[in-house]
């Protein structure tokens, strides 16, 4: 993907830091470990993810009607799996706000809007989601991981603006960030071996300093989500903010190789 595509790479990295926020702090309300209060005040931070989803499906389905202003306009698949997603996705937080029907059934629908994000993941990953196709699982793997990454920082952020007291999650979360970094590091690595032999023999700089560039700020975005919990302070909404940003700057340069 080229540096001029930036609504596509843009609405990519929106729409995977998004759902997989989601993921997560939805796993974290079927643990049961958030009180009334607690969960009502996570919910009211959710507007943050509405509108993340709505810009990408924005910024990706405007450039692509303008790119085919000759042609019959078609709905991406990818188009169709996001909207799903964010359809079930707002009746869910509706129904959890107004309190309709029982918890069972409310809890039910969150499984279900998490299955629909979770296969968005999946099919992403084979080449029919989000993420422009690629016919390098390794550079499509390192995204989504990146993506995942800032996601599940992302959900820690909107827990802390919550004011949740779950200790536990400021230590479970970094790790779990921690862990999906690992992997699109391993799927990075090989990549930078490519590019730069790439380099030696064409000369090609650019695509071998974005990558080396994404994987710094990927390790820096971590360095800051674990300082709280190498200083033992709690973790405030300035500094996550901050490593959101750096993982964020990572996505999209990861985003300009696919």
């Amino acid at each position: 993907m080229a540096w001029f595509e930036w609504p596509l790479i843009l609405s990519s990295v929106l729409a995977g830091v998004a759902i997989g926020a989601f993921l997560i702090n939805g796993a974290v309300i079927l643990s049961g470990k958030l009180c009334f209060g607690q969960s009502d005040r996570l919910h009211r931070t959710m507007p943050v993810l509405w509108l993340m989803i709505f810009l990408s499906m924005f910024f990706r389905e405007t450039t692509l009607i303008l790119a085919a202003a000759e042609t019959a306009y078609q709905p991406s698949l990818a188009a169709i799996l996001v909207f799903t997603f964010f359809a079930l996705a707002l009746i869910y937080w509706f129904a959890e706000k107004a309190l309709w029907g029982s918890d069972r059934l409310r809890r039910s629908l969150l499984v279900l809007v998490m299955l629909v994000g979770a296969g968005i993941f999946l099919l992403a990953f084979q080449g029919h989601g989000f993420v422009m196709q690629n016919d390098s699982r390794l550079a499509v793997g390192y995204f989504l991981a990146v993506v995942l990454c800032g996601g599940t920082l992302l959900a820690h952020t909107l827990l802390i603006r919550a004011e949740h007291k779950v200790e536990p999650l400021n230590r479970i979360l970094p790790y779990v960030g921690l862990a999906i970094a690992v992997v699109g590091l391993l799927a990075a690595l090989p990549q930078l071996t490519i590019l730069a032999e790439e380099l030696e023999l064409m000369g090609e700089v650019m695509p071998f300093v974005t990558q080396l560039l994404s994987v710094g700020l990927l390790l820096g975005a971590l360095g800051v989500w674990f300082m709280p919990t190498l200083t033992r302070s709690k973790p405030v909404a300035g500094v996550m903010t901050f490593a959101l940003g750096l993982n964020a700057v990572a996505a999209y340069l990861v985003g300009t190789g696919i």
